[in-house]
Order: C-alpha cells, then structure tokens, then sequence
C-alpha cells in the first residue's frame, strides 16, 4: 500500500466523517435554537449531498463485473 492508496482512504474516511458530523451539529444547534423544522431540512440536505458526492466521486468509477465463465 503506497502513500496515495492512503492518502485516498483517508480522503474518503474525512469525506464520510464530515457529510455525517456537520449536517447533525448544524441540525442539533439550529434545534437548540427553536428552528427543528429548518435543522430537519439542514441535516438531511447535507447528509444527501455528502452521499451523492461519494458515490459520484468514489464509487461511479469503480469496474464491478463478475466472472467471464459461467
């Protein structure tokens, strides 16, 4: 394993960490504040942006076939 396979794993370990942990504080402090509805909106945008973009970024490209023999 080189320096880029860990540099890209820890990229992606970052990537997930942060599409959870943002939208949930941004939610919990917007909650605090008396706007739940608005924190709702907040998290689930963010969480939804934070997979689509590791699935565009992370998964699209891999190449998953199965065996050429039956």
């Amino acid at each position: 394993m080189g320096t880029t396979d860990t540099a890209e794993k820890l990229r992606f370990g970052l990537a997930l960490a942060l599409g959870v942990a943002v939208p949930g504080m941004a939610k919990y402090f917007l909650t605090e504040s008396g706007y739940s509805t608005l924190g709702t909106v907040v998290f689930y945008t963010g969480y939804l942006t934070a997979a689509v973009a590791i699935w565009f970024i992370w998964v699209r490209p891999l190449e998953l076939h199965g065996s050429g023999g039956a």
